[in-house]
């Protein structure tokens, strides 16, 4: 039995690894693109689309500019808006949730009515009525991220700060008169931490697909078009030529897919481990 516990560890411990190093490798490509591919992502050739070559591996899009280059320098735009955002809706989500927690009766239910409001409500059609008021932008996609992600967060550690509220060192806090912040802060927020990570991790992944579809939709704005390629513009623009033009498709897709896979297993593996 205590072989088995410490395959399974180190079977994890590989995989998480594996996973770390491939996201770091994606992060670290979007910063070098023009050192590794010997062009610039934004350097307009008026060539059009072109086919795969020696020169440009994952050929061309419709203004000349090389694909593979733009797919790596797309991975800074997006893995910012999906770790940034999630941060902000982390942080957001665990206020709201301690408050709940350790709020009266009647507060704690007023916040979750409230929580479940945004809960019943797609991100994308938050996304569409900030586009309405905001107009099309990046910080339209970063808002619209954050709010439509926030919730689950503060019905979590709501949850689970109810959950620790009749603890034995909660109460022995209360009995010698700490504030409810200083508990919140002191006490139950580090205790919460092993939960912390998972939660970050696949919410990054959430938080980059949110980005990619809100960016396929248009809500990026027209700057986005030309001057900060992310996964889901690119893809946005290979669709409209995809069977003429299936190269400008595939590599933003694979690196999205394979960057939403990484953040998402890392976040098991380590709710696995708690």
């Amino acid at each position: 039995m205590a072989e088995k516990s410490y395959s399974m560890r180190m079977k994890r411990s590989a995989s998480l690894r594996v996973y770390s190093i491939t996201v770091l490798i994606i992060f670290l490509l979007s910063f070098a693109p023009e050192r590794i591919m010997r062009t610039s992502p934004y350097k307009i050739a008026f060539t059009g689309a072109c086919a795969p070559s020696i020169e440009h591996p994952c050929g061309t899009d419709f203004l000349g500019r090389d694909v593979l280059a733009r797919t790596m320098a797309g991975g800074r735009l997006s893995i910012f808006f999906g770790v940034i955002s999630r941060i902000a809706s982390m942080g957001i989500g665990l206020a709201i949730g301690c408050i709940a927690g350790l709020s009266g009766q009647f507060l704690r239910r007023a916040i979750d009515f409230f929580i479940e409001v945004f809960l019943s409500i797609p991100a994308l059609l938050l996304a569409l009525a900030l586009a309405m008021v905001m107009g099309e932008s990046g910080s339209t996609i970063f808002f619209a991220i954050i709010i439509g992600t926030w919730a689950p967060v503060a019905r979590f550690f709501s949850t689970r700060v109810a959950q620790l509220e009749g603890a034995e060192f909660i109460l022995a806090a209360k009995s010698l008169g700490a504030s409810k912040f200083r508990i919140a802060l002191v006490h139950i927020i580090p205790s919460l931490m092993p939960s912390l990570i998972p939660l970050m991790s696949t919410g990054i992944a959430t938080s980059i697909m949110l980005e990619s579809t809100l960016s396929f939709l248009g809500l990026g704005g027209v700057g986005a078009l030309y001057d900060l390629p992310s996964w889901g513009v690119m893809i946005q623009e290979g669709s409209r030529v995809i069977f003429d033009a299936p190269w400008m498709v595939i590599p933003p897709s694979l690196f999205l897919s394979a960057t939403i896979l990484c953040f998402n297993r890392i976040g098991d593996i380590f709710a696995d481990m708690n």
